[in-house]
């Protein structure tokens, strides 16, 4: 059995994607937040099979939008607790394992275009013999990181929000003697400077992300003729 977790904030202004201000306002980047999420969480239900079951895991309960209410109502939910990330991703993954899972995958809410088939690369270099994998993310982090055993240790210390996370959990796994695979990357989108690209890979392909084609429409950052920001 596989999992895919979903790791995300809840919602909230003035929690959630903070670093595109000036560019959009607290309001602004609550709506492209809520919009990610959305469609992520359609994305991880249309993983689910016979062997592969999805949640999402969340830091806080919350009151969600109409359209993400309708979203979650049938996907299990947890909560993360406390720590940092890496402690909260680190117990997400053990739990998984707990339940009798043999490979788990945690996703986050910020590359609303992933696409299928590089997570499933990921779960096949799992299933190799990898312990661990990563897709990297172009910035220097990565928007998935999956074991197929217990790895302790390898968030230990990782420097979260900057762009040596990759480079710090490459180095935490060699020195375990945790086999790390990886994927080609693939971009999330944390600044305002990723939206012209996030506009861009929506053109290609809206049908990934209607939510988030839709929240960039609203923002006057979309629209089909020029969906440059």
């Amino acid at each position: 059995m596989e999992r895919v977790i979903l790791f995300s904030k809840a919602p909230r202004l003035d929690g959630v994607k903070t670093r595109m201000a000036p560019r959009l306002s607290a309001a602004e980047a609550l709506v492209l937040y809520e919009a990610m999420l959305q469609d992520q969480v359609e994305f991880v239900k249309a993983l689910r099979g016979p062997d592969r079951e999805c949640e999402v895991c969340l830091d806080r309960l919350f009151a969600p939008t109409e359209g993400l209410s309708q979203a979650l109502a049938d996907l299990p939910q947890t909560l993360q607790a406390d720590g940092d990330l890496g402690a909260r991703m680190e117990r997400a993954l053990a739990r998984a394992f707990r339940d009798g899972v043999q490979r788990a995958a945690i996703v986050g809410a910020d590359a609303p275009t992933l696409p299928r088939d590089l997570l499933e690369r990921a779960f096949a270099k799992l299933g190799d013999g990898a312990d661990a994998v990563i897709i990297p993310a172009h910035d220097g982090g990565y928007v998935l990181v999956g074991a197929s055993r217990l790895v302790p240790g390898i968030f230990e210390g990782v420097p979260w929000g900057t762009p040596s996370v990759a480079d710090a959990t490459r180095r935490l796994a060699a020195g375990r003697g945790i086999v790390l695979a990886e994927t080609a990357p693939w971009p999330d989108v944390d600044l305002a400077t990723d939206l012209p690209r996030l506009a861009d890979e929506l053109a290609a392909d809206p049908a990934r992300a209607p939510a988030t084609v839709q929240a960039l429409t609203r923002l006057g950052l979309y629209g089909p003729q020029n969906p440059v920001v």
